[in-house]
């Protein structure tokens, strides 16, 4: 239900998407570490290939596009730090993530651009977990609590 959820949201929110999903997951990371973000059922007769964030901003960002599979990667404004890589191999499109930190949580989409919206093939949500440290009013220990951000 949470995976409809989503989508359904999505499609109300975008009007400009229509979604197509044939894979939807969550992958879970801890903050510094490497994730490697897949879409697959793409084929190297695919021209134009789009990844997308929805996360904390109100409108989905497009993170990154290639031409060709066997091309290069071109990165929109905020995402042209090294941080993200967009590779492929002809049938699976990759999008490589390091270090992730909490503000990468959201939900992760590739597809295809068309005229006058987007289809997205594959989707996945990506769940940062970090830790945030507090003191006790009540005692001088520090403790660790654990915290996820959506």
């Amino acid at each position: 239900t949470m995976n409809f959820t989503l989508i359904t949201a999505l499609l109300c929110t975008f009007s400009w998407i229509s979604v197509s999903v044939s894979e939807f997951h969550t992958v879970e990371v801890q903050p510094g570490e490497e994730v490697t973000l897949l879409c697959t059922n793409f084929t190297s007769s695919v021209a134009h290939i789009l990844w997308f964030r929805l996360g904390n901003e109100p409108n989905a960002s497009q993170i990154s596009s290639m031409f060709t599979s066997d091309g290069n990667a071109s990165y929109s404004d905020g995402f042209q730090n090294g941080k993200f890589n967009m590779t492929s191999n002809s049938t699976t499109l990759f999008l490589n993530i390091k270090p992730v930190d909490l503000s990468d949580s959201g939900l992760y989409f590739c597809g295809l651009p068309t005229t006058g919206n987007s289809v997205i093939s594959s989707a996945t949500y990506l769940k940062v977990q970090g830790k945030i440290v507090i003191k006790s009013h009540l005692c001088s220990d520090w403790k660790e609590i654990n915290m996820c951000s959506f």
